[in-house]
């Protein structure tokens, strides 16, 4: 059974370095083999992502956005998949 594509929608809370976020984010999404689909930063606190790719692959995404870095400091990842 092939892997069917399917989207991930990530809400991150935080505080972000908003100049180097989007660069940080699109090159670590990438790097994860899935398609940045949008990038809305709702505040200075709060950035929601989708991406869509494999399934394997999106929860290698939810597993990466938990981590700490460099360029935020996260408060709280909710996510959901949809078709």
């Amino acid at each position: 059974m092939a892997n069917k594509s399917k989207k991930l929608k990530l809400n991150i809370k935080g505080k972000f370095k908003m100049f180097w976020n989007q660069y940080f984010l699109k090159r670590n999404i990438q790097k994860l083999g899935v398609s940045l689909q949008d990038v809305k930063d709702h505040a200075s606190d709060h950035v929601e992502i989708v991406v869509s790719g494999e399934k394997d692959n999106l929860w290698n995404v939810v597993k990466w956005t938990k981590n700490q870095n460099l360029f935020f400091v996260l408060n709280e990842v909710l996510f959901e998949f949809t078709d």
